[in-house]
């Protein structure tokens, strides 16, 4: 979050305001924290690296016309992903990010919010 806005004055205080507060909100941290857990998961990394693998000789076997050999990977693929999507770490990840996601959801509205009203109370 260190891009460059071009706002100035108040408005820019007050973001700069939210950016330090949602640093520190217990949501984004939680959120934070299980991102790092899986970009640190060597497990999940070698299991993903096996599913693109496995996508790329399904594509293969499609393309080159071998029903049999692609509905194998197919099903193998379909393990794989089964055995990805029931990890824990992806499971508190996804919650994390949904938790993370309603929140700034919610931020935005109450700023539409506020921005609305203030364009109606100015318009004649």
């Amino acid at each position: 979050m260190t891009q460059e806005l071009p706002i100035e004055g108040p408005a820019e205080t007050e973001l700069n305001s939210l950016v330090e507060m949602l640093k520190t909100n217990e949501v984004i941290v939680r959120y934070q924290e299980a991102e790092e857990s899986i970009e640190d998961n060597r497990a999940l990394e070698q299991l993903v690296e096996t599913i693109k693998s496995k996508q790329k000789e399904a594509a293969a076997f499609e393309h080159y016309a071998k029903p049999a050999a692609a509905e194998k990977t197919a099903a193998e693929l379909a393990g794989l992903n089964k055995q990805l999507k029931e990890s824990i770490a992806v499971q508190q990840y996804r919650d994390a990010l949904w938790d993370a996601n309603e929140l700034l959801e919610n931020i935005i509205g109450i700023i539409q919010r506020g921005v609305d009203d203030a364009i109606e109370k100015d318009q004649p």
